[in-house]
């Protein structure tokens, strides 16, 4: 398993992802909603625009306030123990360690496959 060091490196595999493997972008095939991740330490934003099963481009540093996904991360370091497997999606949703602002849970495991 890599050991993801900092944001920019899981926000390059959610990319890597979503064009590797084709179960992924299967699911993604009728999401078509922009999805903000803030990470509240830091303030920081990411743009996640997947284009059903055609795309994905991810934008870090940049938000979009009427993005009808939003998922706030306590901090950064979230995002990266999630795909260093040192804490599962659901746990951390459980524990308070990532909001859903808009949008519903229901989006976020869309992109597990992605992301966790």
């Amino acid at each position: 398993m890599a050991d993801f060091k900092n944001v920019e490196e899981c926000l390059k595999e959610i990319e890597r992802r979503y064009n590797e493997n084709e179960k992924a972008r299967d699911k993604l095939s009728s999401f078509h909603d922009p999805i903000q991740m803030r990470f509240l330490d830091t303030d920081r934003k990411a743009l996640l625009l997947i284009n059903g099963d055609q795309g994905i481009e991810v934008k870090d540093n940049t938000g979009d306030e009427n993005a009808p996904v939003k998922i706030d991360f306590t901090k950064e370091q979230v995002l990266m123990d999630m795909f260093n497997g040192s804490i599962g999606g659901i746990k951390a949703y459980s524990s308070g360690l990532i909001k859903i602002v808009e949008g519903s849970i229901k989006n976020l495991m869309k992109l597990r496959k992605l992301m966790f």
